[in-house]
């Protein structure tokens, strides 16, 4: 109650000077307008007659528990009561359906503006998409006197008739994402979100309820992470997915007075809902997700799945008033699969090792074919030279070296991949018998040759 007590003197001592005017009531006047300052200070500090609202934050004024005023800082940028146009971006969408590009891999987007009520929207209005400004004749229109101590000093000016009129408390649920030094290697994704605070809401019994704060005014932009469990992708890796979404107030009553404090948990679902759909039908599955680059900031991703929940009788901006500026994964998690999906993944393992198996044994038998074919031309070749050489002896020596050969082959196939080459009956790999040769006629018998089939 100090500053009624400090009010109430300054008007004392106001009057008095009217009556005893000279040195002394210049004195008294002057002490007068400090006791004025004093005054206005304090009830700004104390919530009360005055605020001082702090850059790029929203107050608000109740009288009687219900919303007299909305008291914001923020440049360029004011509370409109009534209807007027909020400013939003667009994806370009081409003729094929899909997000437009530029060269550079940029997401094409333009200018529009939302119809919204009781929202706060720039001084100089919203522009279409055609660069004209759809909200010209709503300008913010302010005291000299009254602007000039809000911007320089954050102050503004309540009602006398406190506390019938004050500045409005309200729960806020606390949730922000740990910065990545605070973070354990290795660490579940869980302990990437922080819910602590200092102070904590208390219940009607005094105790504190946790992860609740009790605040005095709204952050105009924030950042709020979703995270989203247990995505299954088409090819049935499964994991969790950290989402941190960029929030901007549109219309800051649905927060503070219609949804209160189950404001966040409504639009969390929301986001995490439209990125369940889009990360379970994600073609290419998991490891396309991952190496689509598609988590960063102003990423299709975000175009693509996010900013189109601001839109519409029912988008985020007309529900909730808030507006999805940006969004970024900050963490993914890859979880265990299920029964069916190990077994699918196993399966398909086997199969290309197997597969590439198969290719590495044809390869292998397929040259040392070759080498036993040319092997055997290059012997018979040296045998018919021999003068005197008789069938039998031939044959017997074929029988030798052949042994030789087929060793020879063996070594090869290895080499090149496979198992032991061997002869027909075998039970593993591709069966390689020797081809049947015809023993080449007596010398001087006038063949000089030998037949191979």
């Amino acid at each position: 109650m100090f500053p009624i007590i400090v009010l109430l003197t300054e008007l004392a001592l106001l009057f008095i000077a009217w009556i005893f005017l000279g040195i002394a009531g210049a004195a008294l006047m002057a002490f007068s307008i400090t006791m004025t300052i004093v005054f206005f200070y304090y009830a700004a500090k104390n919530k009360q007659q005055a605020s001082f609202v702090n850059q790029d934050t929203i107050e608000f004024v109740v009288k009687g528990g219900k919303l007299a005023d909305v008291l914001e800082n923020i440049d360029g940028w004011h509370y409109h009561k009534g209807e007027c146009w909020f400013p939003v971006h667009k994806a370009k969408i081409g003729a094929d359906g899909k997000i437009e590009k530029e060269p550079s891999g940029k997401i094409k987007s333009y200018e529009d503006a939302e119809e919204v009520e009781d929202a706060v929207v720039p001084d100089k209005g919203a522009k279409d998409k055609d660069g004209n400004v759809k909200n010209h004749h709503i300008q913010l229109k302010r005291k000299f006197f009254r602007e000039f101590l809000i911007n320089h000093f954050g102050f503004f000016w309540v009602s006398a008739l406190y506390p019938q009129w004050t500045i409005h408390r309200f729960l806020v649920p606390h949730l922000r994402t740990r910065s990545d030094t605070d973070i354990e290697k290795d660490a579940p994704i869980e302990k990437w979100l922080d819910n602590s605070v200092r102070n904590p809401a208390k219940d009607q019994n005094g105790r504190d309820i946790p992860g609740m704060t009790e605040e005095k005014a709204l952050l105009w932009k924030f950042t709020r992470p979703a995270l989203i469990r247990d995505v299954e992708f088409l090819d049935m890796y499964q994991a969790n997915v950290l989402l941190e979404v960029v929030c901007q107030i549109v219309k800051p009553r649905a927060l503070v007075f219609t949804y209160k404090e189950r404001f966040f948990p409504n639009v969390e679902r929301a986001v995490q809902s439209a990125a369940l759909d889009e990360l379970r039908s994600y073609k290419g599955g998991y490891d396309a997700f991952i190496e689509s680059g598609a988590t960063g900031s102003q990423s299709e991703f975000y175009w693509k799945v996010i900013n189109p929940l601001n839109f519409g009788p029912k988008g985020l901006i007309h529900e909730f008033g808030i507006y999805l500026m940006d969004s970024r994964v900050v963490q993914i998690e890859s979880t265990k699969q299920s029964p069916k999906a190990r077994e699918a993944l196993q399966a398909e393992k086997v199969a290309v090792l197997e597969g590439k198996g198969i290719l590495a044994t044809a390869e292998a038998q397929a040259k040392a074919k070759e080498l036993l074919a040319k092997a055997d031309a290059a012997w018979l070749r040296e045998q018919l030279a021999v003068p005197g050489i008789t069938p039998e002896v031939l044959l017997a020596k074929f029988a030798v070296d052949m042994a030789q050969k087929r060793a020879e082959g063996n070594a090869a196939f290895a080499q090149g991949g496979g198992t032991t080459l061997v002869e027909g009956g075998a039970q593993t790999g591709t069966v390689l018998t020797p081809t049947p040769r015809t023993a080449p006629p007596p010398a001087g018998s006038g063949g000089g040759g030998t037949t191979t089939h």
